[in-house]
C-alpha cells in the first residue's frame, strides 16, 4: 500500500533536480555578472594607470569565479518548501494538481476519509511515474546568456592583447609610486639622523630638517612623477644653498695639519693631530681645551709652541682667526706667560669647535642635497625618463661627494659615485643609504669640484648607443661615446666648465623630438637644478 512517504521521496528527487538546475542557471548568471564587473573594474584601473597586467588577469579570473560559485551555491541551498515545489511540478509536468492535492490531503488526514486519501495518493503516484526528468526538467542554458559570456570574454581578450600601452603606463606609475615611497622612507631616516646629530646645533639641525619635512609632506600629498621630481630637486637646491664651499677647504686644511701633528711621536698635540686627520674636530677641540700648560716641562712648552705655529700656518688662508689664536698661544709659551697661553688655547679650542660644527653642517647639507638630487633622478628614471636622468646625474653626482664626503664627529658618508674622487677611490652611491654617523675623511685628500668627461669626446666611434624609450621604432640615438673611465683618448674637465655643453646637447634632443613630450619639462627643470 502506497503512503505519503512514497510520494514525498519522489518529490525530493524532483527538488534535488530543480536545485541543480537553478544552480547551473545562476552559475552562468554569476559568471556574466563577474565578467562584466571585472571588466569594468579593470578598465577603470587601467584608465587610472593603477592596474598591472598580471593584476588584470587575476581580476578577470578571480571575480567571475567567485561570483559564479557564490550564485550557484546560494541557488542550490535556497529553501524549497515541499508543497510549493509540488505545485510547481504540477504546472511544469502538467499533472493537473495531482501531487499538490495528494500532499495537502495527506497533511489533513484527520478530517478526510482515508479512502479518498488513498485514491488520490495512488493517482498522484501513478502520474509521477510518467515523468521523465531528463525530458521534462532538462539542464538547459539561455542562449542570450551564453552569447553574453562569449562577448564579455572577447572584450577581455581584446583588452589583454591590445592594452600594452595601458599596462606599460600602469607599470611606470607603479614604479614611480615605489620610487617615491623609497625616497619618503629615506628622507624620514635622514631627518632622524640629523635630529640626533649632537655635532650640530639646534639651529643647524632645524635648518636642514625644515626643507626635508616640507619635502616629505609634499611627497605624501602629491606623489605624482612631475611633482615628486620637482619637490626633490627644489629641496636639493635649498640644502645645497646651506653648504659653504670654504668649509670644505677648511676641512682639508685641518686634515693636513692633523697629519703633520699625528706623525710627531710623543708630542703634546699628537692625539689632537690624529683626531683632526680622522675628521673628528669635536674631539680635537675638547683635547686642545684640556691641555694644561702648567703641567708641561720647558722643553714640552717649546715643542708645543712650534707645533701651534705650524698648525697656524696651515690654517692661515682658511681660518685666519683660529690661526691668530694659535699663534698668540705659541708666543705666550715662548715668553713664559702661561696664563695668557692657557687663555689663548681655550679661545683656540672654542674656535676649532665652532669650525668643526660649521664643517659638519656644511657637509651634512651638501650630502643631503646630493641624495635629494639623485632621488629625483631615480624617480624620473622610474617614470621612463631613465636615460636622460642618468645623463644629467653624471654631472651632478660628484658635487655632493666632494663637498659632503665626510662630516665631523657624527657626519655622513660620501654621496655620489666616484667620478669626482681621487684616483683609486670611489664614493658611496648617493641615495643608497641615509647619512652615516662617525664617518671621517680618509686619506688622499679631497677636490673642490667634480671632474667629468669632456662632451667633445661624446659621439666617437665604437661607443654604445643611448636609446630613449617611446621615441620611434627602437628608440632614437642620442649619442655615442666611451663608457669606461680611463679609456685611451678620454679627458677629464671641471664640471662647471662643461655644463653648458651638456645642456646644449639636451636642448637639441628636445628640439629634435628625441625625448618623449611628457618628460620635456621635467628634464628641463632637472638641468636647471644642476647649474653650477
Amino acid at each position: 500500500m502506497l503512503t505519503i512517504t512514497d510520494l514525498s521521496q519522489t518529490l525530493n528527487v524532483w527538488i534535488r533536480r530543480l536545485r541543480l538546475q537553478r544552480a547551473l542557471t545562476w552559475a552562468l548568471r554569476g559568471l556574466i555578472l563577474g565578467l562584466a564587473l571585472s571588466l569594468a573594474l579593470g578598465m577603470f584601473g587601467l584608465y587610472r594607470s593603477e592596474l598591472l597586467k598580471e593584476e588584470f588577469l587575476a581580476l578577470v579570473i578571480f571575480v567571475p569565479l567567485v561570483l559564479s560559485f557564490s550564485a550557484a551555491l546560494t541557488a542550490f541551498l535556497w529553501p524549497v518548501p515541499p508543497l510549493k515545489a509540488a505545485r510547481y511540478f504540477d504546472r511544469r509536468f502538467d499533472l493537473k494538481e495531482r501531487v499538490s492535492t495528494a500532499l495537502e490531503l495527506g497533511q489533513r488526514s484527520a478530517n478526510i476519509p482515508s479512502e479518498i486519501i488513498d485514491r488520490q495518493l495512488q493517482d498522484a503516484v501513478a502520474a509521477s511515474k510518467r515523468v521523465s526528468l531528463r525530458r521534462d526538467l532538462p539542464f538547459r542554458s539561455n542562449l542570450g546568456e551564453g552569447v553574453g559570456v562569449l562577448l564579455l570574454v572577447a572584450l577581455i581578450g581584446i583588452v589583454w592583447f591590445r592594452g600594452e600601452d595601458w599596462f606599460r603606463a600602469a607599470q611606470q606609475a607603479r614604479a614611480v609610486q615605489q620610487a617615491v615611497a623609497e625616497q619618503t622612507a629615506q628622507i624620514e631616516e635622514i631627518i632622524k639622523q640629523v635630529e640626533s646629530n649632537e655635532a650640530l646645533s639646534e639651529t643647524q639641525r632645524e635648518a636642514i630638517t625644515t626643507p626635508l619635512k616640507e619635502a616629505l609632506q609634499n611627497l605624501e600629498e602629491n606623489p605624482s612623477l612631475e611633482s615628486s621630481v620637482s619637490t626633490l630637486t627644489s629641496t636639493g637646491e635649498k640644502l645645497q644653498a646651506l653648504s659653504d664651499p670654504q668649509s670644505q677647504q677648511l676641512s682639508q686644511a685641518l686634515k693636513e695639519a692633523g697629519n703633520q701633528l699625528a706623525g710627531q711621536e710623543g708630542s703634546p698635540l699628537q692625539e689632537i693631530g690624529q683626531d683632526l686627520a680622522q675628521g673628528n674636530t669635536v674631539s680635537a677641540a675638547s683635547k686642545l681645551k684640556n691641555i694644561d700648560v702648567n703641567e708641561l716641562s720647558q722643553a714640552e712648552r717649546q715643542q708645543l709652541a712650534e707645533q701651534l705655529d705650524a698648525m697656524a700656518d696651515s690654517l692661515q688662508s682658511t681660518n685666519p682667526g683660529l690661526a691668530n689664536e694659535l699663534r698668540q698661544a705659541a708666543n705666550a709659551l715662548r715668553n713664559g706667560d702661561t696664563a695668557s697661553a692657557q687663555q689663548a688655547l681655550q679661545s683656540a679650542a672654542e674656535s676649532l669647535a665652532r669650525a668643526g660644527q660649521q664643517i659638519t653642517f656644511s657637509q651634512t647639507a651638501s650630502q643631503t642635497a646630493s641624495q635629494m638630487q639623485q632621488g629625483a633622478g631615480q624617480v624620473l628614471a622610474a617614470g621612463g625618463g631613465g636615460q636622460q636622468a642618468n645623463q644629467a646625474g653624471q654631472s651632478q653626482q660628484g658635487q655632493g661627494s666632494n663637498q659632503g664626503g665626510q662630516t665631523e664627529g657624527a657626519g655622513s658618508s660620501g654621496a655620489g659615485q666616484g667620478s669626482g674622487t681621487s684616483e683609486g677611490q670611489t664614493g658611496n652611491e648617493a641615495g643608497s643609504s641615509p647619512i652615516q654617523q662617525n664617518n671621517g675623511p680618509g686619506d688622499g685628500g679631497e677636490t673642490s669640484y667634480e671632474q667629468i668627461y669632456a662632451p667633445t669626446l661624446l659621439g666617437g666611434e665604437g661607443g654604445p648607443q643611448v636609446d630613449l624609450p617611446g621615441t620611434g621604432e627602437g628608440g632614437e640615438v642620442v649619442g655615442e661615446g666611451p663608457t669606461t673611465p680611463g679609456d685611451p683618448g678620454t679627458s677629464l674637465v671641471p664640471y662647471s666648465e662643461v655644463y653648458s655643453q651638456y645642456e646644449e646637447i639636451n636642448n637639441q634632443a628636445i628640439e629634435n623630438g628625441e625625448i618623449p613630450a611628457q618628460f620635456t619639462q621635467i628634464i628641463k627643470n632637472y638641468f636647471d637644478s644642476l647649474k653650477p
